[in-house]
C-alpha cells in the first residue's frame, strides 16, 4: 500500500511540472532587457522596441518645408552709436561747486545743456589779456563751424532726393544726418565756449570766476569721478554719458561674405540677455579694415533701444537677410550627429526601425537646421536620443546607409 501511493505522489508531481501555468516565473517571463534590446538587421536597419525606447527618451520629429530667407549669421558686441557717449569736462581748472543732494549719479538721466556742477576760479589780471586772444580765435572757429554746417545741410537735402529717387542706400541718407549733427554740436561747442570766455572778459573786478558744467548730450550717467569742493583741472573726466534710446551692434563678417552683406539693409539682432527677443537692425557702415588673424570686416547695424535692454558691451548676434525668400527643408538641430568628416541622422523608415543617413546642412534657424540633401519633406528623424543609436549602432556593427533619396 505504502509504495503504491509513493509511485502515484511521483506521477502528480511529474504532471505538475509539465503543465505550462506551473513554470518557474523566469521561464514563465523571459526577460524584458532581452525583449527590449535593440536589434541589428542584414540590411543595416537597427529596429527598437518601444519600452527602450521610452526608457531610453527616444524622440522623433517630421522634416518640414518652409519658406526661408537666405542669411548670414556673424557674431559680435553692442556700443554706443558715434555722438552717442560723451565725458564731461570742466572748461578750467579750479574748485568744484555742486549741491551733493542734485549731482547726477550713475543710473540717472541727464538733458543735453543741464547744469551738472559749477567750477569757480580766482582769475589773475595777467590772464584776461590772454582769454582775449582765445575768445578771437574762437570766434574764427564759429565762422568755420557755420560753414560747415551750411554744407553739410546741403549735403543731407541732396542725399534725401537721391534716396527718395532710388539712387543711394538707406545707409548713405544716415551717413549724411549724422555729419550734419556732428557739425551742429562743434557749432554749438564752440558758441558755448566763446561765450564763456566774454563773460570773464566783461567782469570789471578781478573776483573770481564761475562757469557752469554742462552735460553735452542727453543720455543716462554711467560713470562718474567727482566730490563737491575739490580741486579739478580741464583734462579730468567728472562724468560719462551715453545715449541708450538707440545703441549700434558691430559685428564681425568673414571677408567671403561681404559681397552679399553690402546689399543687405536689414538684420534681425538677438542678445542672450533677451532670450526669444529679435530686434531690427539697420545697415550703417561696412568696415573698410580686415582683421589680418581671421579675416573678418566689421559691419555696424544701428538698434532702437527705447527700453533700454540692450546694454553697452553686451554680445549679440546678427542674422542678415542677404536674399529672398526660397524653399528650404529643416531639422532640428539636435538631430544632426556632427563626425569626423560628415553629418548624419537617423531616420525612421518604418515604424520602430531606424537607419543612419548622411545629409548636407546648411545654415543654421533658430533651433533647426537647413537639410540641403539626404532628406525628403515629411520623413521622421531621431531629434532626441540620437546618440544612443549611435552607441548601439557600433555595439551591433550596423553598417551605413552612404547616401539617401535627395531633393
Amino acid at each position: 500500500m505504502r509504495k503504491h501511493t509513493y509511485v502515484t505522489a511521483l506521477l502528480v508531481l511529474a504532471l505538475t511540472a509539465s503543465q505550462p501555468g506551473c513554470a518557474s516565473k523566469e521561464e514563465r517571463e523571459p526577460t524584458r532587457g532581452a525583449q527590449a534590446k535593440p536589434t541589428v538587421a542584414p540590411d543595416g536597419s537597427i529596429r527598437l522596441m518601444p519600452e527602450w525606447a521610452q526608457a531610453n527618451g527616444i524622440q522623433t520629429a517630421a522634416v518640414i518645408e518652409q519658406d526661408l530667407t537666405a542669411t548670414v549669421t556673424a557674431i559680435g558686441r553692442v556700443r554706443a552709436r558715434a555722438g552717442g557717449a560723451a565725458q564731461v569736462f570742466s572748461p578750467f581748472a579750479g574748485r568744484l561747486i555742486a549741491d551733493p543732494a542734485r549731482v547726477p549719479r550713475v543710473g540717472s538721466f541727464v538733458k543735453k545743456g543741464q547744469v551738472v556742477a559749477e567750477v569757480e576760479q580766482l582769475l589773475p589780471a595777467s590772464e584776461r589779456t590772454q582769454f582775449g586772444a582765445q575768445a578771437a580765435q574762437l570766434q574764427t572757429e564759429i565762422v568755420q563751424a557755420q560753414q560747415e554746417v551750411g554744407w553739410r545741410r546741403t549735403e543731407l537735402e541732396r542725399a534725401k532726393q537721391l534716396y527718395e529717387g532710388g539712387a543711394i542706400p538707406l545707409r548713405q541718407l544716415q551717413t549724411a544726418e549724422f555729419n550734419l549733427e556732428q557739425a551742429q554740436a562743434k557749432l554749438e561747442g564752440t558758441r558755448r565756449a566763446k561765450a564763456q570766455y566774454d563773460a570773464i572778459i566783461s567782469q570789471q573786478n578781478p573776483g573770481p570766476r564761475r562757469a557752469p558744467i554742462l552735460a553735452p548730450i542727453s543720455g543716462t550717467v554711467v560713470a562718474t569721478d567727482f566730490t563737491a569742493g575739490e580741486q579739478i583741472e580741464p583734462s579730468k573726466s567728472l562724468l560719462t554719458i551715453i545715449d541708450l534710446a538707440s545703441v549700434w551692434v558691430e559685428v564681425a563678417v568673414h571677408e567671403s561674405q561681404l559681397q552679399s552683406v553690402r546689399r543687405a539693409e536689414r538684420a534681425e539682432i538677438t542678445t542672450p540677455a533677451s532670450p526669444g527677443r529679435t530686434y531690427a537692425g539697420t545697415l550703417i557702415n561696412v568696415g573698410n579694415i580686415v582683421d589680418p588673424e581671421n579675416r573678418t570686416v566689421k559691419v555696424t547695424y544701428a538698434v532702437t533701444n527705447s527700453d533700454g535692454s540692450f546694454k553697452i558691451g553686451l554680445s549679440a548676434e546678427a542674422r542678415i537677410l542677404t536674399g529672398p525668400s526660397a524653399k528650404a527643408l529643416l531639422v532640428p538641430a539636435s538631430a544632426v550627429l556632427h563626425e569626423e568628416n560628415q553629418e548624419a541622422v537617423y531616420v525612421e523608415s518604418e515604424p520602430g526601425v531606424f537607419r543612419r543617413r548622411v545629409i548636407t546642412t546648411g545654415e543654421r534657424s533658430g533651433e533647426q537646421v537647413v537639410a540641403s540633401s539626404g532628406l525628403q519633406a515629411g520623413e521622421r528623424v531621431v531629434s532626441v536620443g540620437a546618440a544612443s543609436l549611435r552607441s548601439e549602432a557600433r555595439t551591433g556593427q550596423m553598417p551605413s546607409e552612404v547616401g539617401g533619396d535627395k531633393r
